[in-house]
């Protein structure tokens, strides 16, 4: 037994313990919102102390489920409320996941002013009731007095269940549809038969995903059954915002053979390798590939929300190679004094994102161009004006302009707006609210995409913004399409299958 995690999962206990003795010498009837977010971190702490427990009774299990569940807020709170080392149900799954996600909003919604608030709003201090935080308190007290009966952690935690848990985290994951869930109940509820045939079916739908998309990536006219491979071209692409890894970009290619992303030893730039058969003619040949090669790294900077060209990004460039100090004798530099990423740091790129990017490739590869130009025609003329923005020259503007046009026309094609400019923030609200929930929030990041973006910021973050909510909307698009996708192909098995029970 490891006695660091043990040590570990005992503070994290004791320290729930003092956030609840907090929460109930405050009391909730007179701050009702500050006995609220005590409770709440005190779930939280209850929550690690589970996930501790897990590694406990996996010592040699990969981690790294638990160590990303360690990070999040959401995970945190659902573990405390439902943990795998007892049993594993959807249902319960699901309902501790939707608990964590209200808890969580409301936290958020009663945590801080909002210092440009309409002041006819609900004041921060008055969004959480007596009653909320009452419930919050007991469910604390209740949670923690299980967590420390169990003792010594024990259980079938191994990469079976850390498999389940991770798909089933993902709300794209097609583990609670009704197919999913039709088959858990004939299972009889038993979560590892389960879990091994949810894990068989999602390998043989994302290989007929593939072989869908491959199809698409490979098309033209003659049957790819006897054609041969011919053309090969090769691009660099650059991004400032993400730190690249080997493993990560296998996980595209191991799914996309008709497009690579190759490694070349270097964590900002990569090769993209596209292959194409001899159905190709000539005459279309370099159409084909410019067409590839940006609907592939258009998805990658949706899919990460960050930022990949083909060249260099301006605001890398300097004018001139030294300035010197010649009294003092040292060098001085000038610069932008801040980058497109947020931080000025790239972070890493994840298989999380590349899933993403490949959602967006089966979303909107067959758009008609009717549909796609609207869409994709301004979100790379935003890209490009980034790779000429500079420090002589800004075009940061100009480039959120072309993302919030980009928005717009994706929220006309997929979110049901009229086009009319008063029906616009209404449009916005209802097609964001699914996954970002705390109005004040989106209410403030919807600024960046006004006729003259948020005043408070300057010209680099409203365009970093704008992005941002652009490719949000599209990742969220992406991932309802592709489980449409599988829901019809459900569907048409089931269908198929009754079918042949009536014959």
């Amino acid at each position: 037994m490891d006695d660091r995690l043990l040590r570990a999962r005992k503070l994290c206990l004791d320290q729930a313990t003092g956030l609840i003795e907090a929460a109930e010498a405050l009391g909730e009837e007179k701050w009702p919102h500050i006995a609220y977010h005590l409770s709440l971190l005190a779930l939280e702490e209850v929550g690690k102390a589970s996930m501790l427990g897990a590694r406990l009774a996996a010592p040699n299990l990969d981690g790294s489920l638990i160590d990303r569940s360690l990070e999040s807020h959401l995970r945190k709170l659902q573990w405390a409320v439902w943990s795998p080392m007892t049993r594993i149900d959807p249902a319960d799954f699901e309902a501790a996941r939707q608990f964590a996600e209200r808890a969580h909003a409301l936290r958020l919604a009663s945590l801080y002013v909002d210092a440009k608030a309409d002041l006819t709003e609900i004041p921060p201090s008055e969004r959480v009731l007596a009653q909320d935080a009452n419930q919050a308190l007991s469910l604390a007290r209740k949670r923690l007095e299980h967590e420390r009966q169990r003792g010594t952690p024990t259980g079938e935690f191994d990469e079976l269940v850390a498999w389940l848990l991770d798909t089933m985290a993902d709300p794209a994951s097609p583990l609670l549809s009704k197919p999913f869930l039709d088959q858990y109940e004939a299972l009889d509820g038993d979560a590892r038969a389960w879990a091994t045939w949810a894990g068989r079916e999602i390998a043989r739908l994302n290989t007929e995903n593939r072989q869908i998309l491959e199809a698409e990536l490979a098309r033209p006219g003659t049957s790819l059954e006897s054609a041969k491979l011919r053309w090969r071209a090769n691009a660099t692409v650059y991004t400032p915002s993400h730190s690249l890894r080997p493993k990560v970009l296998a996980r595209w290619n191991d799914q996309i053979e008709t497009v690579q992303l190759l490694w070349t030893g270097k964590k900002d730039q990569f090769t993209l390798q596209i292959q194409l058969h001899d159905n190709e003619p000539l005459s279309s040949l370099a159409g084909r590939l410019f067409s590839l090669a940006k609907l592939v790294v258009g998805c990658l900077n949706i899919g990460s929300i960050g930022y990949f060209w083909f060249e260099r990004p301006g605001f890398e460039k300097k004018l001139f190679k030294e300035i010197r100090d010649l009294e003092l004798n040292h060098a001085i530099s000038f610069g932008r004094g801040e980058s497109f990423w947020a931080n000025g740091r790239a972070v890493a790129l994840t298989d999380e994102h590349i899933d993403h990017a490949i959602h967006c490739i089966m979303a909107f590869a067959q758009l008609p161009e009717e549909d796609a130009e609207p869409i994709f025609g301004p979100y790379f003329t935003g890209l490009a004006l980034i790779a000429k923005s500079d420090l002589f020259y800004s075009f940061d503007r100009i480039a959120r302009q072309a993302f919030a046009k980009s928005l717009a026309n994706a929220l006309r094609l997929y979110g049901g707006w009229s086009g009319k400019e008063e029906d616009f923030q209404t449009s916005l609200h209802a097609a964001f609210e699914p996954f970002m929930p705390d109005r004040e929030h989106r209410e403030t990041v919807f600024m960046a995409v006004t006729s003259k973006g948020d005043p408070t910021e300057t010209p680099l973050v409203n365009l970093r913004s704008a992005k941002q909510l652009a490719d949000l909307y599209l990742i969220h698009v992406g991932r309802r399409t592709w489980r449409a996708v599988l829901d019809r192909k459900a569907d048409a098995q089931e269908s198929g299958a009754m079918a042949m029970k009536s014959k």
